[in-house]
């Protein structure tokens, strides 16, 4: 970290191999008034099979890659591991959290292979990429860098979700030229805090705040065009950066991609398309529940993408009974104080005044939760006011588009929190997925129906038959306990995973945690999910459908292990005759 690179060396670019230069020796500078490198020229070649990777651990890779298809001459590839960036010709590393990337590049065994990709190939660092691409930060995380880029860089510079805004900025040089898009999304943006030798700045904003730069074969935004309708960065990339002849296909209708709504005709403070922007860059990672600060660092640490503060986990909530309500203010500012991660907590369905207090907090994201007492029997909150993006449980595809139509930006599919047994989860996963295919199949003239049997818009259906999913990120929630588990649910569709008593409420809590990360990563290679599996201790002892909590409540308290705990768990419930056919 803050290591200061040699210069690359100038090259002739040929047509079958290029090397993009950088310039001879230039003074370093401070943000202001810093020397830039002379402008390199980079021969244009077709491109015949050219791949662009996106490294696809966590964050928004997904809307980079279907932006790549809408490219003639390249192809799109998802790189997770180093075998997959040996195969590539240029990358991009998305936005997303970049304490939870550079998490899963180090645990990938990525690093060392990406610093030496950096140092010649074409590379574009966006928002959290940006971070990672930099050789400092302002201030030292200890998160992993590759550091090939001389700037300094202001993690969160704007403050917290709740100032994510669809901001404008000013071009020059080369992107002045080109004539590129000058408005985009920032969601918890950094900022160029300072720029070394050989940099040239691109755009900033109007208070003169650096927010995209080149410096030979890499280039980095902190904003992100791949969520903004707009290609324009895209083919500056692609033809300037990396030398590439290609032609973009017309742009979608806006209200099939990600965040699935058009883009906002002023700032986009509190807009519906800013609160959607924001679990585009969880996807594909693990949202933990923390009880503490301790455990947020615990969490952050393992390589989590956000936390969820709250005094008890589901499954003591389940174990003690009563009333479960907000948690205490004290409690959310603490874990709010301990990590850099988004913060997201936990209000009554129906209690608009705990939601309103929590947004005071400035928590990144409320979760209207059923793991606590409903304050309000027949009544959602309307999430539409508020000016941070809600989460909301579902069960099936119509209780998942009613949260929608009140506002909701995030869809949790419920499972069964605090039980560890992930069969409801998986219900109602293939519940949605499912009815989501049949919506897809239908006629125009049999969606009216569908909508009114639901109870919900029938523009949310039209939407969801355009876009083939839902118009909000979608996770898996409610009985996770295992890395197994959490390979499961990707497997089947979801977005990301929530996990709260299924680490802490196991053995080795780190482990399990960083275990839940890299399975959620690498999903798909069973080998990789064994491996992660290995020596984690025994997950947390779960409930069945039939079970009450105090029945297990009670069998935690006698401290049991082995063949006595089996026999024990045996005695009070067995195998759930209800699945066993």
């Amino acid at each position: 970290v803050g290591r200061t690179l040699p210069q690359a060396p100038v090259a002739m670019v040929a047509v079958t191999s290029f090397l993009l230069a950088s310039t001879g020796a230039l003074l370093g500078g401070s943000l202001r008034g810093s020397p830039v490198a002379p402008r390199v020229s980079v021969a244009v070649r077709m491109a015949d099979d050219f791949k662009v990777g996106v490294i696809a651990l966590q964050g928004g890779f997904r809307e980079h890659l279907n932006a790549i298809e809408r490219q003639g001459g390249v192809t799109g590839m998802e790189v997770r591991t180093a075998a997959d960036l040996a195969e590539v010709d240029a990358l991009i590393l998305p936005g997303g959290e970049s304490t939870a990337q550079g998490h899963c590049i180090v645990e990938s065994g990525m690093l060392e292979p990406l610093r030496e990709f950096t140092a010649s190939k074409p590379v574009w660092g966006v928002c959290a990429g940006m971070i990672l691409l930099a050789d400092h930060l302002e201030k030292a995380t200890g998160q992993p860098l590759i550091g090939a880029l001389r700037i300094g860089v202001e993690r969160n510079a704007f403050g917290r979700q709740i100032d994510s805004r669809y901001r404008e900025f000013k071009l020059s040089g080369e992107a002045a030229e080109a004539s590129l898009s000058q408005q985009s999304y920032f969601i918890r943006a950094p900022v160029v805090s300072e720029l070394g030798e050989g940099v040239e700045v691109l755009a900033s904003l109007p208070d003169d705040r650096v927010v995209a730069v080149r410096q030979s074969n890499l280039l980095a935004t902190c904003f992100h065009p791949e969520i903004s309708n707009d290609d324009s960065w895209l083919n500056f990339f692609l033809n300037k950066v990396v030398g590439v002849d290609s032609s973009s296909q017309p742009l979608p209708n806006p209200t099939t991609k990600a965040p699935w709504q058009f883009t906002p005709a002023d700032d986009g403070y509190g807009s519906l398309a800013v609160k959607r922007a924001f679990p585009v860059f969880q996807q594909g990672g693990v949202i933990m529940d923390v009880v503490d600060g301790e455990q947020a660092r615990i969490a952050e640490a393992a390589g989590a993408c956000a936390v969820m503060a709250l005094e008890r986990i589901p499954a003591d909530i389940k174990r003690d009974g009563g009333v479960a309500r907000m948690s205490d203010p004290k409690m959310i500012k603490e874990v709010m104080a301990a990590t850099s991660l988004p913060v997201m907590a936990k209000s009554r369905i129906g209690h608009f005044a705990e939601s309103r207090v929590l947004e005071a907090l400035a928590v990144d994201c409320i979760d209207e939760s059923e793991v606590l007492t409903a304050a309000d029997e027949d009544n959602h909150i309307d999430k539409r006011p508020f000016n941070i993006p809600f989460v909301c449980g579902a069960q099936d595809l119509g209780e998942a588009l009613r949260r929608i139509a009140e506002g909701a930006a995030l869809i949790r599919l419920k499972g069964n929190a605090g039980t560890g047994n992930v069969i409801q989860a998986v219900r109602h996963a293939r519940s949605v997925f499912s009815e989501i295919r049949t919506v897809c199949a239908m006629r125009d003239d049999e969606v009216f129906v569908y909508a009114k049997n639901q109870r919900v818009p029938v523009e949310l259906v039209e939407q969801v038959r355009s876009a083939g999913r839902l118009p909000v990120v979608t996770f898996a929630a409610g009985g996770l306990a295992t890395p197994a588990d959490v390979a499961l649910l990707m497997e089947l569709g979801c977005d990301g995973v929530f996990v709260g008593s299924g680490i802490f409420k196991g053995e080795n809590p780190a482990r399990r945690a960083a275990a839940m990360v890299a399975a959620c990563a690498h999903y798909r290679d069973p080998l990789k999910v064994a491996e992660v599996s290995t020596g984690l201790g025994k997950a947390m002892v779960g409930l069945l459908e039939h079970e009450t909590p105090a029945s297990v409540a009670a069998l935690l308290d006698q401290q049991l292990a082995g063949k006595e705990l089996r026999n024990a768990e045996n005695a009070i419930g067995g195998i759930d005759a209800s699945v066993a056919a």
